[in-house]
């Protein structure tokens, strides 16, 4: 198949790497994929990848048509219908009319789902949400799965752990996530270890995100590093340097790759019980759960991993299994051929 995704830009995030990491594989069965942005920068992809950055997605000069066009973005939808390709699929990894900061255009996005074609999700809790706002007469929704690459995200060997516990006393916490972001409450992380220090604990604070901080963010508690828009290499060895990874975000997060990269890992997390995070599988023994806005029981679980050995080895060796079983690229691969298979007919 002629396979195009519609990109409103390639800058580095996780949903770009996750379609990024789609057209890879659909590559390696065989399929013509082709990634058209508006604009970015893509350089800090660690495979090759060809972009066709264009200044208008609906231009029709090119000879060749596409058989599928995937839109992953609600501002992609309409220019990927006026493409007129055998199947066009809208791609959702998250409900954007959910975010709080898209509140003043909340009835465009509404209207732009409403647009009967499919839906293609990360997820049945995705689909869920999609079908109680929208109806379920409104458009098929498609089940895919989510994509953590595995053969880049995985543990560090023994060896190097026990250098970095020789090479630092401190606990290190890592926090991942842009301040103003509500969905990813960056703030109740911040309270959690403004919170262990407070109880006497040698904490050393690790901020990835993809803004500068602010004053707002640095008056909750002192951090040690803060990290703006690294590339995936340099997050690995990031991963592999934290002791623990708090997970904060609110139930409208549509997945969380940098909580699933971070179990693939090996490090020991404490999560909100949201749907996505839940859904990883069905047994909830992967990380520590914890409500939503609640920095007090999120401290507290953090504590305990902190303290109890054995429940670091535990999630150190499982987060890694539940993650290889369920989240392998090839999975999704044939999820999204069977997509087409049968909306083809």
């Amino acid at each position: 198949m002629n396979i195009w995704y519609l990109l409103e830009s390639t800058e580095l995030c996780g949903g770009v790497r996750v379609v990024f990491d789609q057209a890879r594989v659909l590559e390696k069965r065989g399929h013509t994929v082709t990634i058209k942005a508006l604009r970015g920068n893509h350089q800090w992809y660690p495979y090759g990848v060809e972009i066709d950055y264009v200044t208008d997605f609906t231009d029709h000069s090119t000879k060749q048509k596409p058989d599928v066009v995937i839109a992953t973005f609600w501002t992609t939808v309409r220019p990927a219908m006026q493409l007129k390709s055998g199947l066009t699929f809208h791609f959702c990894q998250g409900y954007e009319g959910d975010i709080t900061e898209y509140a003043s255009i909340r009835s465009d996005i509404e209207s732009v789902y409403r647009i009967p074609i499919p839906k293609i999700t990360v997820g049945p809790w995705l689909s869920e949400r999609l079908t109680e706002h929208f109806g379920q007469e409104a458009f098929r929704t498609f089940v895919v799965g989510q994509v953590v690459d595995l053969d880049f995200f995985k543990p560090p060997r023994p060896w190097e752990k026990r250098l970095e516990i020789m090479r630092t006393k401190k606990t290190s916490i890592l926090l991942v996530g842009l301040f103003a972001s509500s969905v990813k409450a960056v703030p109740d992380g911040l309270a959690c270890v403004a919170l262990l220090r407070a109880k006497g604990l040698d904490i050393s604070l690790i901020r990835v995100s993809t803004g500068e901080p602010t004053e707002k963010e640095l008056a909750y508690t002192a951090i040690d590093e803060y990290h703006t828009t690294i590339f995936p290499k340099e997050m690995l060895r990031i991963y592999h340097r934290s002791d623990l990874f708090l997970a904060p975000s609110l139930a409208n997060e549509g997945f969380g790759l940098p909580f699933a990269e971070a179990l693939a890992c090996g490090v020991p997390s404490v999560a909100t019980a949201i749907p996505s995070y839940l859904s990883f599988d069905s047994h909830h023994d992967y990380a520590c759960f914890v409500p939503q806005h609640d920095p007090v029981a999120m401290a507290e679980s953090a504590m305990k991993i902190i303290q109890d050995k054995r429940l670091q080895r535990v999630l150190r060796q499982r987060g890694p299994e539940v993650i290889r079983r369920n989240f392998k690229a090839e999975q999704v691969a044939e999820k999204l051929e069977s997509v087409f298979i049968e909306a083809l007919g």
